[in-house]
């Protein structure tokens, strides 16, 4: 298992890569979203990793990486574990992408001068203003949903890939809830609306179509506000697209990649 140490703490990371001919295919570079880990992006590295080099970050207090403080932050917190890990790796030319927090952090990534930049942006059920005023009640909805989800799953033992992965994601937050809250913290403080418009990298945003948390329409309207990006939606979907949808979200990011390498 692959590990890098930043601040004194030791910050796990995936690299799989299953190319034959190792130089074809940008890297890509996955940051999961508040309470996750880099399982969230499983079924992408294993459908993207025959093509493209493909890494997956555990922000440090998530999965396999050990935490260093209490008071954790987008900007510049989690922003500089990514950039340590680019360095580390010594990447260049790589998209980024990022799900809900990781987002967040993606977007902030770009616009610090300090970081290596990468070809391109992914966003899946972002927000440059996560406020948990607004989003507390797709917060519950989502919580009622996925449970309603995972009984089913049981009832009729349909253990599919999605339950699967939806089942370890949830006992991994409930193993840690204080993790949760402090990435839901740090959401809640986050805003760079006002930013937005200095991300230059071509942007491919991506939401579920039923996201009770990130809701379509919010996403539709600060997609425009970035210049070069175009918008997405995963059709029966809902925050986790690329578990709960994933052969769809596959496809649109494939899309997106052979655009980006065709154009590099």
């Amino acid at each position: 298992m692959p590990f890098f140490e930043h601040d004194k703490a030791k910050i796990h990371y995936v690299d799989v890569d299953k190319r034959t001919d190792k130089s074809i295919g940008l890297p890509l570079l996955f940051v999961h979203g508040a309470g996750s880990s880099h399982i969230t992006w499983a079924l992408q590295l294993k459908e993207f990793s025959n093509t493209n080099r493909c890494i997956a970050i555990d922000l440090s207090g998530h999965g396999k990486s050990e935490d260093i403080a209490d008071d954790v932050s987008i900007d510049p917190g989690f922003v500089l574990e990514v950039d340590s890990l680019v360095k580390h790796l010594d990447l260049e030319n790589f998209i980024l992408v990022g799900h809900s927090m990781g987002g967040g952090v993606a977007m902030s990534y770009v616009l610090n001068d300090e970081t290596v930049q990468p070809k391109a942006l992914v966003l899946v059920d972002s927000s440059p203003n996560p406020d948990l005023t607004k989003l507390a009640l797709g917060l519950v909805k989502d919580a009622v949903e996925e449970r309603l989800f995972l009984l089913r799953g049981q009832v009729f033992e349909d253990y599919t890939d999605t339950y699967k992965l939806k089942k370890y994601e949830d006992e991994l937050r409930s193993m840690n809830l204080k993790g949760l809250q402090r990435d839901l913290l740090a959401s809640h403080k986050f805003n760079i609306t006002d930013k937005l418009v200095n991300i230059k990298v071509p942007t491919f945003i991506l939401v579920g179509e039923n996201d009770d948390i990130i809701l379509p329409s919010v996403v539709k309207d600060y997609a425009k506000l970035i210049p070069r990006a175009d918008f997405a939606v995963v059709r029966r979907a809902h925050h986790v697209p690329m578990i709960e949808r994933p052969d769809e979200f596959n496809r649109l990011l494939r899309e997106f990649l052979t655009w980006v390498e065709e154009n590099a």
